[in-house]
């Protein structure tokens, strides 16, 4: 068997499985990574719309918290804390949009806001979760987290 190893046919191609793998791995983390960004930003949205119509008080938050842990044991991210950036997240990237919204628009611009609302998600979702709760402490404005954003994405600033 050692002497497998030494051809540098074999070798060159146990190289390029290597690459693959790692390449795959990548991949995978981003896609897994990209559709909790999604459903972050949908668990921020759905929180956002409950607390503005229902009247269930303030240990709403916490109550949703135990109910999703409990269900979802495996799973981390449904903290109290969390939950709460997935509700500043939604309404920090959806109110650029969403806050000059007049209730008798034509049907027209809202379908073009929701296309707008899909890319930034989409773009969004390209950066880890944990990079967006820094950046919402610390970013003064929507340009300024898109540039930073824009940046870890171009840069491959990522922690994995």
């Amino acid at each position: 068997m050692a002497d497998i190893a030494k051809h540098s046919e074999y070798s060159n191609w146990v190289h390029n499985l290597k690459l693959q793998i790692k390449t795959r791995q990548i991949k995978a983390a981003i896609s897994v990574n990209s559709q909790m960004i999604m459903l972050y930003w949908d668990l921020g949205r759905q929180i956002t719309e409950k607390q503005e119509k229902a009247k269930w008080g303030s240990g709403f938050i916490e109550q949703l918290s135990n109910d999703l842990r409990k269900e979802f044991p495996e799973m981390t991210g449904f903290s109290r804390v969390n939950l709460i950036y997935m509700r500043k997240f939604y309404k920090f990237y959806s109110s650029f949009t969403i806050g000059q919204q007049l209730v008798d628009q034509l049907q027209v611009i809202e379908k073009q806001q929701d296309t707008i609302i899909a890319q930034l998600v989409r773009q969004l979702a390209l950066m880890p979760w944990g990079h967006h709760t820094v950046l919402l402490g610390k970013a003064k404005n929507l340009k300024e987290a898109l540039f930073y954003i824009h940046k870890t994405v171009k840069n491959n600033w990522f922690i994995i």
